[in-house]
C-alpha cells in the first residue's frame, strides 16, 4: 500500500496537483507529525503570517504516521495561502523516517524541519533562510547560542541536553552549541549524496554529520513551552541515541569505530589472560611460561571475535587468516610479554601486583595489534556490499527501523 497524498491552497479551496503548485518553491518546509491536532492549525497559521510577504515561495509537507487523532484531516482542512501537502505514512514509523520520506517529496531549494507541538517558533523561519541565502550549509534554530533562550526547562532535561551534546561534540563544526536541534534548514542538493540512515530521533545531528556541512549557522531562538502532549523522553530514548551516535562515530570515523571493537574484544581477552594467568600461577606455573600460555590463550579468542565483530566485512579463510593474525600480533606479543615481563624483574618488592604489570603490557600491545590486524591480517577480504557485517559496521549497531511510538518532540 502506497502513502496517501494530498495538497490544499487556500486560494483555490480545492485539491491541487504536487508539481503545480510546487514548481516555484523556494523553501520545502517539513513537518513530521503524530497526534498533533491541536496544534498543527495554529503552526500552519503562524507560518503563513512568518513567510506570506516575506519573497519565500514556500510549500509544507506534513509527514503523517496515520496519527488516530485524526492530525491528517485536520491538516487538509487548514486552507492557507501557503501550499500544503500531507502524506499518510505506512511506516517504518517515526520522526526520522518522516522526515526522510518527506526530503524525497520536497521540491525547493531549501529544507527546512520543525516539529508541530509549536515549541518551535516559526517567525524565526526568515532569519534561517535568509541565512542560507548568505551562503550558510546548515542552519540551526538554536536554543543556546546568544540569544536564544528555552521556557520551563528544568534541571535534569538541561543537564541531559548538556550530556547529549557533550558527547556529541567530536562528531560536529567547532562553534555549535545547538547541534540536538529539530529545527534546521539546509539545501536540498545536500542531501542527494548523503548516506541518511532513518534511525532514531536525532535527524538533526545525522544530517548535520552526514552531509559534512562546514559553515553552520546558529539562529536564536526562543524553545516555547509544549501545547499539548507529553514529552516522551525516557530511558528507552536516551539508550536509542547512544546506539544512533554509536553509528555515526563509526560513520565518522570508520578507524576509530573499528578500534573501539578492537578494544571492547581486547577487554574480553583480557579477562581471560588475567583469570588464566591467576590460575596458572596458583598451580605453580613459572611467571614466564604462565605468562605465554595466558597470552596465546588470549590471542586465540581474540582472533575469533574480532573476525566476527570487529571485520565482519573482511573475513577469509580462517587457517590462513588465523596464521596472518599471529603474525601480524607478534610484534604486540613481543612488547605486552616484555613489558610485563620487566616490570615484574624490576620490582620484586611489588610482585603482588603482577596483573598491574599485565594490564600494562596488554596496553602497550593493544596498539600494535590493532593497527597490524587491521592493516595486514584482515585487509585481504574486501567488504561485500549488502552483508550483514557491512551493515552493522555502517550503523555501528545494526539498528532496526523506528517503531510506531511517536517521538516527535524536542526531547534533547
Amino acid at each position: 500500500m502506497k502513502a496517501t497524498v494530498t495538497s490544499s491552497v487556500a486560494a483555490t479551496g480545492r485539491t491541487a496537483s504536487h508539481r503545480t503548485a510546487s514548481r516555484s518553491a523556494q523553501l520545502s518546509i517539513v513537518i513530521p507529525t503524530y497526534n498533533e491536532a491541536q496544534t498543527l492549525p495554529l503552526l500552519l497559521q503562524r507560518i503563513e503570517a512568518a513567510v506570506v510577504g516575506k519573497n519565500i515561495p514556500t510549500e509544507i509537507w506534513v509527514m503523517d504516521d496515520r496519527s488516530p487523532d485524526g492530525t491528517a484531516d485536520v491538516a487538509r482542512r487548514c486552507a492557507t495561502r501557503v501550499p500544503v501537502r500531507v502524506v499518510e505514512r505506512d511506516g517504518p514509523w517515526g520522526l526520522a523516517a518522516a522526515v526522510a520520506e518527506g526530503f524525497r517529496y520536497a521540491t525547493g531549494e531549501f529544507v527546512l524541519v520543525m516539529d508541530a507541538d509549536l515549541q518551535h517558533p516559526p517567525e524565526a523561519i526568515p532569519a534561517l533562510v535568509r541565512a542560507m541565502h548568505e551562503g550558510a550549509d546548515f542552519v540551526i534554530g538554536s536554543r543556546y547560542t546568544q540569544g536564544g533562550s528555552v521556557r520551563r526547562f528544568g534541571f535534569l532535561r538541561k543537564l541531559n541536553s548538556w550530556g547529549a551534546t557533550w558527547l556529541a561534540r567530536p562528531l560536529i563544526p567547532p562553534g555549535v552549541h545547538d547541534p540536538m536541534s529539530g529545527f534546521f534548514c539546509l539545501r536540498r542538493s545536500s542531501l542527494e549524496n548523503a548516506d541518511i540512515r532513518a534511525v532514531g530521533f536525532k535527524i538533526g545531528l545525522e544530517l548535520l554529520v552526514k552531509t559534512r556541512a562546514q559553515r553552520v549557522v546558529e539562529v536564536p531562538i526562543t524553545f516555547g513551552a509544549r501545547h499539548a502532549g507529553v514529552s516522551k523522553l525516557g530511558a528507552r530514548e536516551q539508550f536509542r541515541y547512544l546506539r544512533h551516535l554509536l553509528g555515526l562515530y563509526a560513520w565518522r570515523f570508520p578507524a576509530a569505530g573499528q578500534f573501539a571493537r578492537f578494544c571492547a574484544v581486547g577487554a574480553c581477552g583480557m579477562t581471560l589472560d588475567l583469570g588464566l594467568m591467576a590460575a596458572l600461577m596458583s598451580g605453580g606455573v613459572q611467571f614466564a611460561a604462565a605468562r605465554a600460555w595466558s597470552v596465546l590463550a588470549a590471542m586465540t579468542l581474540n582472533f575469533f571475535l574480532n573476525r566476527r565483530y570487529t571485520f565482519p566485512d573482511r573475513r577469509g579463510p580462517v587457517a590462513s587468516q588465523f596464521l596472518r593474525f599471529t603474525g601480524a600480533c607478534a610484534t604486540g606479543l613481543v612488547v605486552n610479554w616484555g613489558l610485563s615481563s620487566a616490570l615484574y624483574a624490576a620490582f620484586p618488592a611489588r610482585r603482588g601486583l603482577y596483573p598491574l604489570m599485565c594490564a600494562a603490557g596488554i596496553a602497550a600491545g593493544t596498539f600494535i595489534n590493532f593497527f597490524f590486524s587491521r592493516s595486514y591480517a584482515f585487509a585481504d577480504a574486501a567488504a561485500r556490499p549488502g552483508s550483514k557485517g557491512a551493515q552493522d559496521g555502517a550503523d555501528g549497531a545494526g539498528v532496526k527501523p523506528d517503531q510506531r511510538k511517536r517521538e516527535g518532540d524536542q526531547l534533547i
